[in-house]
């Protein structure tokens, strides 16, 4: 029997351009580099997302031989293996987990389009891990070199913004709600950026989160440009001034940005 495999899973198995242009930064990075991830070296970056596309394959490898799902470790649980390696060896690891994820995640996809598998506690679509990768890579290397073409190529396409809003979007804003000045009052504001919805944060009834809206509306609102947007809903700030304007009071702009400290 011949076993034929089209375009749409092809392209599944080929590296995705933030993952090749995380590992180049990686080339010209040194391990001890300290990264705009609060606390990580550039080598303690590297290690987490080998360590997540691990995770990934360690979920999909049972679900496709019908066997149980595990819980999902923690970062503290999964990372210092990972860690612990020489810095060569770490890199060759993190290759070696991102081709095998994305082999398995295929593999899922083209029995299962639809797949659905636990992750964190909640069920995660197959398909989103890899947008959710991609994120992870375009962030981590804006960690690493800062504002620059490649940056802004990255992060400002539009479906990494509508991934992270769509299925991080509460979890975004998780970490910055322990910090929340005003935590028992609602807001609404509005993240803008030409050409592409509003993203809107969003707190009422004790609960946060970020969501997308093509509507017009007279909310509250900050302007920033694509890539630079996409920096702030994951607790970023772009190191350019002038790429995040504010037309909201004081309180306001302290809050939002208190609640987008990432995760």
């Amino acid at each position: 029997m011949v076993t034929t495999t089209t375009t749409a899973e092809s392209a599944l198995c080929e590296r995705s351009r933030e993952a090749e242009a995380f590992l180049d930064s990686r080339q010209h990075t040194g391990p001890e580099v300290v990264s705009a991830c609060e606390g990580w070296t550039a080598h303690e970056v590297t290690a987490h997302l080998a360590a997540a596309a691990a995770e990934v394959t360690r979920h999909l490898v049972p679900y496709l031989a019908g066997e149980p799902v595990p819980r999902t470790r923690t970062f503290e649980e999964r990372e210092p293996a990972y860690r612990e390696l020489g810095d060569a060896e770490l890199l060759a690891r993190l290759e070696a987990e991102e081709r095998r994820m994305r082999t398995v995640i295929g593999q899922v996809l083209a029995r299962e389009p639809d797949a659905v598998v636990p992750w964190t506690g909640r069920r995660m679509v197959v398909a989103k891990f890899l947008p959710h990768l991609r994120n992870e890579f375009a962030i981590h290397r804006w960690d690493l070199v800062g504002d620059d073409d490649i940056s802004d190529q990255l992060l400002g396409q539009p479906e990494l913004t509508e991934h992270a809003v769509g299925v991080l979007g509460q979890i975004l804003v998780r970490r910055g709600r322990e910090r929340d000045p005003s935590p028992e009052c609602d807001l609404h504001v509005r993240l803008r950026a030409d050409g592409a919805p509003d993203v809107r944060l969003v707190v009422e009834s004790g609960q946060a989160g970020l969501h997308l809206s093509e509507s017009p509306s007279d909310e509250p609102y900050v302007e920033l440009d694509a890539p630079a947007r996409t920096l702030v809903i994951w607790g970023r700030r772009p190191e350019q001034r002038g790429r995040f304007r504010s037309y909201v009071d004081q309180p306001t702009l302290h809050r939002l940005q208190a609640l987008l400290a990432g995760y």
